[in-house]
């Protein structure tokens, strides 16, 4: 239809209405986004101070609330199923063991005295046993290696079965001089160790038979380091920090099966790493079978503003040797998050801005090859997630879709958890 000069005020009228409203969509990063839904911090932590959990396993995605563990369409958020718990949820294993996971719960922080067993793909509890402990049971870290669950407090250590709950060992470190300080699970149980003389600082690591819990074979850190993070435990794979003074180093080691060091892996200034409730929970590193990816600390080359960028480096378990660094595509920060299938999946926080008040691009995801090192976009984020992106937030990947969630949940936030997906979910 042919318009008319009296008709044109108006079209020119709506042109410019439609183009500041994609304008402004795309200032708040509309026209990239990939957000699939949200929840608030109250929805999560119902309004007291809660460090979530979150596990990913076929099209659901389960979270740990305040008094229950809660399973969510993973593409819409629709609550598929819930498991109440008899008490406020304090500690929660990392990994699923096949689609079950272990939780650990009680009357407060200090009363975290019940632990239990959920299915994930059933939404149900497979048991609830109480920690064996007379004393006050605190807040402590819950891992399940070789189908046993295995909870660690500040003065106790408590094992059960994964298929029936049935108690298997426990331990008590009070009056003792060396204790556990921290798990690793998966295939194999490692344990940090803190003594007297180490105020608190871990420099022993041991491997542990689930089943009873004695010590298999014991790794001393060298003079003048301590352990930071236990990455993987099949194989073993440590970050160490240098400690005292000069001690602005670190170094990841593998050790075999029998607890003797295989390769060293010298890496110039303090770790990246960010490690939180307990030294298995890592984000900047994703070690696989005979590989080990990490945030390298600064990149090679700077840009025209003296700004570094630190890339993905990969280096070889076996030989210690690095066999490549990214080339970051935008220039910013990459942040590896996990492996899917053949590929690295990592985050990228947003780029800044040119001249003209451009803003630059959004975060986004970056897939990289494993054997070479070559990166590809994969698709955006939305800017309101750029800080969470950065600031050391849980990551997980799973099914083609990202999910990012705060690590202590006050019960304040607006948006405490995200889940995105490919652009044309």
């Amino acid at each position: 239809m042919r318009v008319t000069a009296r008709r044109r005020p108006w079209l020119w009228a709506s042109l410019a209405v439609v183009l500041a409203f994609l304008l402004t969509a795309r200032a708040c990063g509309g026209g990239n986004s990939t957000l699939l839904w949200t929840l608030d911090g109250r929805t999560i932590s119902g309004g007291d101070f809660l460090r979530p959990t979150m596990w990913a396993t076929g099209a659901t995605l389960a979270i740990t609330r305040a008094r229950e563990v809660t399973g969510y369409d993973a593409a819409t958020g629709e609550v598929r199923w819930s498991v109440p718990l008899a008490g406020r949820v304090c500690a929660a294993s990392a990994r699923p063991a096949g689609d079950r996971v272990a939780v650990q719960f009680g009357q407060g922080r200090h009363r975290c005295d019940r632990v239990a067993a959920v299915d994930l793909k059933g939404g149900r509890k497979l048991w609830e046993q109480p920690m064996p402990s007379a004393e006050r049971v605190g807040e402590g870290q819950v891992v399940v290696s070789e189908d046993v669950v295995v909870v660690d407090e500040v003065h106790a250590t408590a094992a059960f079965r994964l298929d029936d709950g049935r108690p298997l060992w426990d331990r008590n470190s009070r009056d003792v001089d060396c204790a556990i300080q921290g798990l690793a699970s998966g295939p194999a149980l490692v344990a940090g160790q803190t003594c007297d003389a180490d105020k608190g600082k871990v420099r022993r690591v041991e491997g542990i038979d689930p089943d009873s819990g004695r010590a298999q074979w014991r790794y001393d850190a060298p003079p003048g380091y301590v352990v930071k993070a236990m990455v993987s435990s099949r194989p073993v794979v440590l970050g160490l920090d240098g400690d005292g003074p000069g001690g602005d180093r670190s170094r990841y080691v593998v050790l075999g099966p029998s607890g003797d060091q295989i390769t060293s892996i010298d890496i110039a200034g303090k770790s990246p790493l960010l490690c939180y409730r307990g030294p298995h929970r890592c984000n900047n590193i994703v070690a696989t079978g005979d590989s080990l990816y990490i945030r390298a600390n600064v990149r090679p080359v700077k840009d025209e503003k003296e700004r570094t960028f630190a890339p993905v480096a990969s280096f070889d378990l076996a030989t210690g040797r690095a066999r490549w660094s990214t080339e970051n595509p935008g220039g910013n920060h990459l942040f590896p998050v996990g492996m899917d299938g053949g590929r690295l999946i990592a985050a990228q926080p947003k780029t800044a801005g040119g001249a003209r008040g451009q803003q630059g691009e959004p975060p986004r995801l970056v897939s990289v090859d494993p054997a070479t090192g070559k990166t590809s976009i994969m698709w955006s984020l939305t800017r309101k997630s750029d800080f969470r992106v950065r600031s050391g937030a849980d990551r997980l990947y799973a099914q083609d879709r990202f999910f990012l969630m705060k690590q202590l949940v006050t019960g304040k936030e607006g948006t405490a958890f995200r889940a995105f997906g490919r652009p044309d979910e």
